[in-house]
């Protein structure tokens, strides 16, 4: 019993209620009847079971206020989350319209192209279908073709006004939209070109009048029937408005020499350094017949604008042609470091490894390494980012010089097709690497042969001889002089330009064939104290003391030329021949093997390399390289050698 009132008063502590007094109850219940005892506990058990119930309805109800109160808490981050996201989203959306109206801006801003509106045409016109519109499409066409046929490598970029490839006919709309408002923009902050005209009836016909924004037009009359003649006109006049140096170009393309000359002249005035410089470069392709004058326009093209990367190159080429290539060589690596730069030297991005290859290709004919050049030159070809003339006469050049006979020819027999005005000096250049080719393989007789096949060339186009003539008649010279026709070899150098590096080359070489040494010597001299970081004439200078049975003297002036171009072979194949008449075979196989490098085609090469071998008692390599020889380009006198050698 005790322990029940125990665990009853442990309860009600337990619930956290007012239960009675323990004491008391133990009092009244010591002192009451049994009866009001049971009734009394009674009384107790049922008000604990009120309160019982008291406490579970409100545990209820708590429970329910906590339902209530998370349902009111999840709502609310509900609402929170869906204000959030609107708000981004109204963000976003409004972010998307700022950046849409920036673009449109900074669009309209960049718009350099050219738009063609509408022309306003007489009713009859338009009933037969040449609508403004029909006639804005004719304009465009025309432009377009012009375009079409203007090739340059100048970076657009560089042009005062520049409207690209971007020709667009541009149909008015009603009412407001976004594109009126693009437009509005497009005229407001752009650079575009807009052309717009008229035609008009006339008593004779139709008169077409085309304009650039508000500038007065110039007005073309005809009949009815030469209505896209008078377009072209009108279009000619807009191209050279707006365009100059490109209408300059498309007129040389077009065969129209003479008035190209003059919208060139009218340049070389113009307040933009740029468009001063590609002036004068396009005025020096007018001067065929005079190279003088040419040079003179590729000077004040550089003076104009000193980073024109086409100016300095031309330079370069007009010092190479006159035979001055100790000039022309700094002026090259110039033009490619220009190119290497941020500006791009103007020369339009796309272009850049083309003309690298093609500026590369001439850094290494100056420099002996034929080879090299040839196979850069190659790969400038097939860019197809051809602008001058001449380009597969270069090629075959440089492969005849790096002793590649065989392709050589293989390259002329497969020519390219002539670009507009340059089917003449293709023929010259063409003509120059058959001379060349006959040259190497000791053919004098078909060097002056060659020769003779453009007189008629010349008979044509008397103009064209001035052109790269030091090197047609410098071949001609040695071969005269390697026929014993000394006299005739020496009028044709006796008029040639004294700081002519071609010129005194060959002065000493004919000398030497004399037996004038002392004044080859003084040629020699001459020649390399000019050109001093040329090396060819140290690689003749050396074969001329070869000849003279001097191979110290001979390797001195190797070495030299090896230092100046270190890729040109003959130097070092002739170094070879020196140590072999020194007894020294055993010491110019490694001569050999550097010089295969740079010319493993070369016969006579592969004919000495195996006389050493035989000579340092290495007779079954010498017979692969004679079998390398015979199989190779040989001089008749160099094919007996092999025979002799093969057979000893």
């Amino acid at each position: 019993m005790a322990e029940e009132i125990d665990g009853g008063d442990a309860g009600g502590q337990a619930s956290g209620k007012l239960g009675p007094d323990s004491a008391a109850i133990a009092l009244a219940l010591g002192s009451a009847t049994k009866a009001r005892a049971d009734a009394y506990l009674d009384e107790q058990i049922e008000l604990v079971r009120e309160q019982k119930a008291l406490t579970r309805l409100q545990t209820k109800e708590l429970s329910h206020e906590l339902g209530l109160r998370h349902w009111s808490l999840w709502v609310r981050h509900a609402s929170g989350v869906l204000k959030l996201a609107l708000e981004l989203s109204a963000g976003l959306i409004l972010l998307f319209a700022v950046t849409a109206i920036g673009v449109m801006v900074w669009n309209a801003a960049h718009s350099d192209g050219l738009v063609i509106e509408s022309f306003s045409v007489p009713p009859d016109l338009a009933e037969k279908g040449i609508t403004g519109q029909v006639v804005a499409t004719r304009m465009l066409d025309q432009l377009t073709a012009m375009q079409n046929v203007t090739t340059s490598l100048r970076a657009p970029k560089s042009y005062a006004n520049n409207w690209g490839d971007d020709i667009k006919v541009e149909i008015p709309e009603t009412g407001v939209s976004i594109g009126e408002a693009y437009r509005f923009l497009r005229r407001w902050l752009g650079h575009e070109t807009h052309v717009g005209g008229e035609i008009t009836r006339t008593a004779t016909g139709l008169a077409v009048t085309a304009r650039e924004g508000g500038e007065s037009g110039v007005t073309f009359t005809g009949g009815d029937s030469e209505l896209d003649a008078l377009v072209l006109k009108a279009a000619e006049q807009i191209y050279r408005a707006s365009q100059p140096y490109r209408y300059g170009v498309y007129l040389n393309n077009q065969g129209r020499s003479a008035e190209m000359a003059t919208v060139f002249q009218g340049l070389t005035r113009a307040a933009s350094a740029s468009e001063r410089g590609w002036a004068y470069i396009g005025l020096a392709s007018f001067r065929d017949d005079d190279p003088a004058m040419r040079r003179y326009d590729y000077q004040r093209a550089v003076e104009a604008d000193p980073d024109d990367a086409a100016a300095v190159g031309y330079l370069a080429n007009t010092y190479n042609n006159f035979g001055s290539p100790e000039q022309g060589l700094p002026l090259v690596r110039r033009a490619l470091a220009l190119m290497a730069g941020a500006g791009h030297g103007q020369i339009r991005a796309d272009w850049i490894a083309s003309q690298t290859q093609n500026l590369q290709s001439s850094i290494d004919y100056f420099l002996g390494a034929y080879r090299d050049s040839a196979l850069v030159f190659i790969e400038f070809i097939q860019s197809g980012h051809l602008t001058g003339v001449g380009q597969v006469g270069t090629l075959a050049t440089r492969q005849a010089m790096a002793h590649e006979l065989d392709a050589a020819a293989a390259t002329l027999a497969d020519p390219l097709p002539d670009l507009p005005g340059t089917v003449d000096g293709n023929a010259l250049a063409t003509g120059e690497a058959r001379m060349t080719i006959a040259f190497m393989a000791e053919d004098w007789n078909g060097v002056l042969r060659q020769e003779a096949a453009l007189q008629p060339l010349f008979l044509r186009r008397p103009s064209i001889r001035s052109q790269y003539h030091l090197r047609r008649e410098t071949l001609a010279a040695l071969a005269l002089a390697k026929l014993g026709r000394f006299a005739e070899a020496e009028q044709r150098v006796r008029d040639t330009p004294a700081d002519c590096y071609l010129c005194l080359r060959a002065r000493a070489q004919i000398a030497e064939m004399e037996g004038r040494h002392e004044r080859a010597d003084w040629w020699f001299a001459r020649a390399v104290a000019g050109n001093p970081s040329i090396p060819m004439a140290y690689a003749e200078w050396g074969q001329a003391f070869l000849a003279r049975g001097k191979p110290d003297d001979a390797i001195a002036q190797f070495s030299l030329a090896n230092k100046k171009g270190p890729h040109f072979a003959d130097p070092l194949e002739g170094w070879g021949e020196a140590l072999m008449a020194k007894n020294q075979s055993h010491l110019a196989l490694a001569k050999f093997a550097e010089a295969e490098k740079y010319a493993p085609n070369w016969g006579r090469l592969h004919l000495k390399w195996g006389e050493a071998l035989i000579y340092a008692g290495k007779r079954a390599e010498a017979k692969a390289q004679f079998a390398r020889a015979a199989a190779l380009d040989l001089t008749p006198p160099e094919k007996a050698e092999l025979t002799r050698a093969d057979h000893g």
